[in-house]
């Protein structure tokens, strides 16, 4: 018995499997999109946060002003699929700087929150390097 090949099931097979295949590169660009994004905003929030710590060690220095100047600097960058940026900064002993953001998605307009943040506590260095300085001899036993 002799087998014949149907012309054209080839052509209907790879439609079906293309289509399929086109979701699952267009998913994992928008996911590697994401990635980017959420690394650069923590990136950015360990910035501000640590310039904040920095000026807060200054007699009458602004920490959370500062902190929240550089956040916005650092947040008008374009991002790809992100949208809605917010900025929280709170400040005290520590400074906080919490980006959050809408990821929108082509897929039937899914959309993932995007949330980074970074802490830098606010010290004074030069008693920093004092009181380690200190700890050293002491632990040494030098005098």
């Amino acid at each position: 018995m002799k087998k014949y090949l149907k012309k054209g099931s080839f052509t209907i097979e790879a439609a079906c499997v293309m289509a399929l295949v086109l979701l699952t590169v267009i998913g994992i660009l928008y996911l590697c999109f994401f990635v980017h994004n959420r690394a650069w905003l923590t990136a950015a929030a360990c910035e501000s946060a640590l310039a904040g710590s920095m000026e807060g060690i200054r007699e009458g220095g602004k920490a959370g002003e500062t902190a929240e100047i550089r956040s916005r600097d650092l947040g008008n960058t374009g991002f790809f699929g992100a949208e809605n940026l917010r900025v929280q900064v709170q400040d005290g002993k520590n400074i906080k700087v919490i980006y959050m953001a809408d990821s929108n998605s082509a897929f039937g307009g899914l959309s993932w929150k995007l949330r980074a943040e970074g802490t830098s506590k606010v010290i004074d260095p030069v008693i920093w390097i004092r009181n380690l300085k200190a700890m050293g001899e002491i632990l040494t036993g030098e005098e």
